[in-house]
């Protein structure tokens, strides 16, 4: 099966989901499913970790099916018992050994839910700005309540590197703010919902090249999907959201943020 997989990656994608979460277990009972309703579609994604352990398990479906993963520390999962530096450092190893790994992430602050303490998310979100400047890659960005800490630890640490803000959930004064230190913005299947129409406002903001569209699959589905698992293939109803929105058709804007993610990610020239 891993073969057939590594030969329908390939071909060269339509679309470019660039958060999923398909290697945890929410998808174990239909991954295979998944996965060829994906490439049906002509969707390729990046696999994002979250802790160390789903950073393993992303880079190594990342190799299986012949795509590509981002590994990192989420908010969430800064204060577990283990040292910090020590897992920051079993995730750079990961990078080092394999080109398969295109962003550090995601990492960020989360103060919604406040899992870890907040000096714990800062000290993992620097800590994995630092691995991402070491090795050139970009770095995925998680926010939620936090957007001020965000811009200010981004100010002192991120050096220059490329940012996406994923799942973007902010208005125009906070995508200005990630606009102005080069970063990229991603929106999900929230653009969909009939109450987020500062969303939909940001989206004709947003420069057509820092515009990049996500599932974080298996949550956040869209509008069509609420209440059900989120998976891949479901990212053409946020493209065509956008199409809309922009005056453009599903497909100029599949091709824009796809370009766009490859260009990101460099990984326009590798082979699938």
């Amino acid at each position: 099966m891993a073969a057939k997989y590594r030969e329908a990656n390939k071909r060269t994608p339509a679309i470019f989901d660039t958060h999923t979460h398909v290697s945890t277990h929410a998808f174990d009972k239909d991954r295979c499913q998944v996965l060829e309703r994906a490439w049906s579609s002509g969707v390729a994604f990046l696999e994002v970790g979250f802790d160390e352990e789903s950073s393993r398990k992303s880079l190594s479906f990342a190799e299986e099916i012949s795509g590509f993963c981002a590994v990192g520390i989420h908010p969430h999962d800064a204060a577990k018992a283990e040292n910090l530096e020590t897992r920051w450092k079993h995730i750079e190893s990961l990078v080092t050994g394999s080109s398969r790994v295109k962003a550090i992430g995601e990492i960020g602050l989360d103060y919604f839910r406040n899992l870890s303490p907040r000096e714990a998310q800062i000290e993992a979100f620097v800590m994995g700005l630092d691995v991402a400047r070491r090795h050139g890659l970009p770095a995925i960005i998680h926010q939620r309540d936090s957007s001020n800490d965000i811009i200010s630890v981004i100010e002192k640490h991120s050096g220059g590197i490329p940012l996406v803000f994923h799942c973007f959930s902010e208005g125009i004064d906070y995508a200005r703010s990630c606009l102005d230190f080069g970063g990229y913005i991603s929106f999900g299947g929230p653009l969909t919902y009939p109450r987020n129409g500062h969303l939909r406002d940001t989206v004709r903001f947003v420069p057509a090249d820092r515009l990049l569209v996500e599932t974080d699959c298996p949550y956040l589905p869209p509008q069509s999907m609420r209440g059900k698992r989120n998976e891949p293939s479901y990212i053409v109803e946020t493209i065509s959201a956008i199409a809309g929105i922009l005056g453009e058709t599903p497909s100029e804007i599949s091709r824009l943020t796809l370009d766009n993610a490859l260009r990101l990610f460099a990984i326009g020239e590798q082979k699938w």
